[in-house]
């Protein structure tokens, strides 16, 4: 547990710079959404003033309707912005092996030569990628309420209105996926999410364990995956199912491909890579 907290720890003060870069980025674009957004219903509004048409409210709305802050989670700037911090993060959970096991000095002998369990390398760097991508999700459940009440502000009263921001964003939205509005989905996505992590580590440890041959396995063991999936889904048992038994099989299969994948990953760290 020492070694892992060390490890931990020093993997935080690496992500620092980037992580704090990334939520600048974020923000920065999120806040100009919020008044691009503003300007742009501010134009059009005056716009139809000028036309000659009624500047009452009230038969604005009957052609228009309200505006809500669904208006800014749609935006083209907004929806950039989330999808820079999820490939951002889906880049950097990449990185961070590969910086220690490339270069002259090649770091990570370093690290496996730390007394105690080699499995603590793994554990810290899944660790810091799950720090990340949950400081982020806090994050922008605050810039969300910031961004709400910003909105509500540059906007008249009989004109906004207040919707909870659970509805915020559509269906199709990356903010849907990265912040689902049901609990369920928020566990199934992120279940799903987690095991697709571990299996990149497994295959990326496979790389770095075997080179090319790590790689003819990784990719072999990425196709048996795709085709035993594909098969299953062949045989027709899912259309026998009801939804919910759908839901808890979709948990259940992610979480044994989560625990294989890790034990792959202690073997692979424990008995495959020499230092």
């Amino acid at each position: 547990m020492k070694k892992f907290m060390e490890l931990w720890t020093f993997e935080w003060n690496r992500a620092k710079r980037f992580y704090g870069f990334l939520l600048a980025f974020v923000t920065a674009l999120q806040a100009y959404a919020v008044f691009h957004e503003y300007n742009f219903w501010k134009d059009g509004y005056e716009n139809y003033r000028q036309q000659g048409y009624a500047a009452m409210p009230e038969q604005y709305l009957q052609e228009y309707g309200n505006l809500t802050v669904a208006a800014v989670t749609s935006n083209s700037f907004f929806v950039f912005s989330v999808m820079t911090a999820v490939f951002g993060l889906l880049f950097y959970a990449v990185f961070i092996w590969y910086q220690d096991w490339t270069g002259k000095n090649r770091f990570s002998f370093r690290l496996l030569s730390l007394p105690g369990s080699r499995f603590a390398v793994y554990a810290s760097k899944f660790g810091t990628i799950w720090l990340l991508i949950t400081g982020l999700q806090v994050w922008q459940i605050g810039l969300l309420y910031l961004e709400e009440l910003v909105f509500s502000g540059l906007i008249p009263t009989d004109i906004y209105r207040d919707i909870p921001l659970q509805m915020a964003s559509t269906s199709s939205s990356p903010l849907a996926l990265a912040l689902p509005s049901l609990f369920s989905n928020y566990l199934l996505f992120y279940t799903i999410g987690y095991t697709a992590l571990t299996l990149a580590y497994t295959f990326i440890l496979m790389h770095l364990s075997g080179r090319w041959k790590g790689v003819f396995l990784a990719t072999a063991l990425a196709i048996g995956l795709i085709a035993a999936m594909l098969l299953f889904l062949r045989t027709g048992i899912t259309t026998r199912l009801y939804a919910e038994e759908k839901y808890w099989m979709m948990i259940s299969g992610s979480l044994i491909l989560f625990l294989s994948g890790t034990w792959a990953n202690y073997r692979l760290l424990e008995k495959r890579i020499s230092v």
